[in-house]
């Protein structure tokens, strides 16, 4: 008998309720960049302020013009943003200038 299976509000392997996952962080000048304040905190600790302006500005143009983009409008963002991703590889090889 198995005991170590998460279960999260009576359902096993179900999100939290909480309000961190409806709560937007407001980032100036970004309209379709969804994170919550603690996961730009955390990405802001892990890749820098510079290289994060960047991948954000990247991923808003590219949610703005990509067709493929359409179903990660209106969701959190968060997961774009992995170490080994296209945003964060894009934004430390591009020279895209700072706002």
């Amino acid at each position: 008998m198995k005991i170590c299976q998460s279960v999260i509000n009576g359902r096993k392997g179900g999100r939290p309720n909480s309000e961190q996952y409806i709560a937007k962080f407001s980032i100036p000048g970004i309209t379709l960049v969804i994170l919550t304040e603690n996961q730009y905190n955390i990405l802001l600790s892990r890749y820098g302020d510079a290289i994060l302006q960047k991948a954000i500005l990247i991923l808003e143009d590219w949610l703005k013009t990509s067709r493929a983009a359409i179903k990660y409008k209106g969701k959190n963002n968060y997961a774009h943003f992995r170490s080994d991703g296209w945003v964060i590889n894009e934004a430390k090889n591009s020279s895209i200038p700072q706002t």
